[in-house]
């Protein structure tokens, strides 16, 4: 326990102390029996004790803390090679990712209080942040997302996160009483010649979430690296690049993942239907932590007290019209 005294302490000290000298000077002066005087300078001892300590402000210190959280770890798997910066999302020009985004915050905002973590992939996976609270790092995280260069693609391929979505499903498994769920999200488009793998092994981890897709039949042209004017050039068509969602491979990892496919192009009224199961399946739990220390005032445990001794005192002057 530490003090934080409102004056300095010497200060408090010469105050406090010449108030009971004066107050004992009074009190014995008084034409009173010695028991009533003994009586009387106890009550008022008391009072400037309490009166004293509150004045110096104890002050306890405490790492450990209670917070309600929910008992979700939310993983989100998102597809970030260049076809999912074509821009065909939702009747307009803005790009897939844009909408992705914009679907992610959503979750995180209905699923506040649950633990996010964000697995990206493009030529490699990449564990940007594990399971944590801090729902602003996650959208910190996705606002850095920025358009690939094209001429460091080297072709989409849905299997390459499997290795560090496993590795979370199993960390997330291994906690008590928590549900996991899991939004894979992609225009399902595999460039690189490679045979989607099998997601059925990771579906006894998973207890809920969707499969959500981007992307229309007819396509997008994809900007290359954030360049205002110039898209993804093919040499071999001698026209611009075009991307086309693939519901196909989508719908198959939903399969095996025992989750529900959502095409997300026209809004995101099934990702909706999808978060309100999730809610109702979910419960609130109170956990603790130990982290900084945290200062914890405990005066006003001593201010009752004296504010009742106060009390008392008053109706006793008044009544006998002296201390």
């Amino acid at each position: 326990m530490n003090i934080r005294p409102m004056l300095p302490l010497g200060i408090l000290v010469a105050v406090f102390a010449l108030m009971f000298g004066a107050t004992s000077y009074f009190v014995i002066g008084n034409k009173v029996n010695t028991k009533e005087k003994l009586f009387t300078l106890v009550r008022l001892t008391l009072i400037y004790v309490l009166a004293f300590i509150i004045g110096v402000r104890p002050i306890l210190k405490e790492t450990r803390y209670e917070f309600a959280t929910k008992n979700l770890d939310v993983l989100f798997v998102v597809d970030t090679t260049i076809s999912m910066w074509a821009q065909d999302y939702n009747g307009t020009r803005k790009p897939r990712m844009d909408g992705a985004i914009k679907d992610v915050n959503y979750v995180i905002d209905e699923l506040a209080g649950s633990n996010f973590g964000l697995v990206t992939f493009d030529d490699s996976a990449h564990v940007l942040a594990p399971f944590t609270q801090d729902m602003q790092y996650i959208r910190d995280l996705l606002d850095t997302l920025e358009t690939p260069d094209s001429y460091y693609a080297s072709g989409s391929d849905l299997s390459i996160p499997y290795k560090d979505v496993e590795a979370l499903l199993l960390s997330s498994a291994r906690k008590e009483n928590r549900k996991t769920i899991v939004f894979y999200i992609s225009d399902g488009e595999i460039t690189n010649g490679n045979e989607l793998k099998d997601y059925s092994d990771l579906a006894q981890y998973i207890d809920g979430g969707a499969v959500m897709g981007y992307g229309t039949e007819s396509g997008g042209r994809m900007k290359d690296g954030g360049s205002v004017t110039r898209f993804v050039y093919d040499y071999t068509l001698h026209q611009d690049a075009i991307s086309k969602i693939d519901e196909s491979n989508l719908q198959k990892i939903a399969d095996e993942l025992g989750l529900t496919y959502i095409y997300m192009n026209d809004g995101n009224a099934g990702l909706q239907g999808a978060v309100e199961i999730i809610k109702e399946g979910s419960k609130t739990v109170i956990e603790s932590g130990d982290g900084a220390e945290i200062e914890k005032d405990i005066y006003f445990y001593f201010a009752i007290p004296l504010a009742l001794l106060v009390l008392m005192e008053i109706l006793m002057v008044v009544r006998k019209g002296r201390l």
